[in-house]
């Protein structure tokens, strides 16, 4: 059983909506065990829709708008967004930079984001790519890049974002759960949470809070929860 101590989490995820979808839960629970949670969207959200009628810069602001709305539900403390293009996210050397960055300017005891690793879910969906980049970048942020001082030296270091050492990462949406957050008990602030995403909700129609309790369900297989997210953590206190 791996005994997570920590009192500040920074949550790195592609779109708004994904940290809620992927660990709303936790998060709301988290909070409401006097944890601090800063989020940290890396996309603008602007492919989010297929309506022909919604412009680039309306979505755009919608998602924006829409992320503060599902922060308030959940507690978190901050909102950072970095607007890299939707759908083109690379693990690319300013990303891992500016991650670093963020990193080193909050200081948090964990970070958490999505597996990279994940490519298929249970033979009816394919990861979207942005997450598997985030998770990649995410990944190189962590180690080598938060705590050590000659990367991206001029851009961080030399302008005041000294080494952090992290004490552990979460990756969520995996395959290869090792740890498990039960959501029960705050199982239906989660799923306001997902459903303040006004533009993303639609399909789901009358039988959306059917389907979050259905996969809240899956995800809990493994564990003695009712419903949980599941991560796969590495504990570098352990080390």
């Amino acid at each position: 059983m791996i005994d997570l101590q920590f009192d500040k989490a920074l949550v790195f995820f592609a779109h708004p909506d994904d940290a809620e979808f992927m660990a709303g839960g936790s998060i709301i629970q988290w909070v409401n065990e006097g944890k601090e949670i800063i989020l940290c969207v890396v996309t603008n959200g602007a492919a989010g829709s297929n309506d022909p009628a919604m412009s680039r810069e309306k979505l755009i602001a919608s998602r924006m708008e829409e992320q503060r709305e599902a922060a308030k539900v959940t507690g978190v403390s901050d909102v950072i967004f970095l607007g890299y293009e939707d759908c083109m996210v690379e693990d690319s050397h300013d990303l891992r930079r500016d991650m670093i960055r963020e990193i080193r300017r909050h200081k948090p005891d964990i970070v958490i984001g999505p597996d990279p690793t994940m490519y298929f879910f249970a033979g009816q969906y394919i990861n979207h790519p942005d997450h598997r980049k985030v998770g990649e970048a995410l990944c190189a942020a962590v180690s080598p890049g938060a705590a050590t001082l000659p990367i991206y030296r001029e851009e961080l270091y030399d302008k005041g974002f000294e080494p952090h050492h992290l004490t552990a990462a979460l990756f969520g949406l995996t395959g290869s759960p090792n740890y498990w957050v039960d959501i029960e008990a705050v199982m239906e602030a989660k799923i306001k949470s997902v459903s303040v995403h006004h533009t993303q909700t639609p399909e789901f129609g009358d039988q959306f809070s059917e389907r979050m309790h259905q996969i809240a369900t899956f995800t809990a297989e493994g564990s003695d929860y009712k419903y949980a997210e599941a991560y796969r953590v590495m504990n570098f206190r352990e080390r």
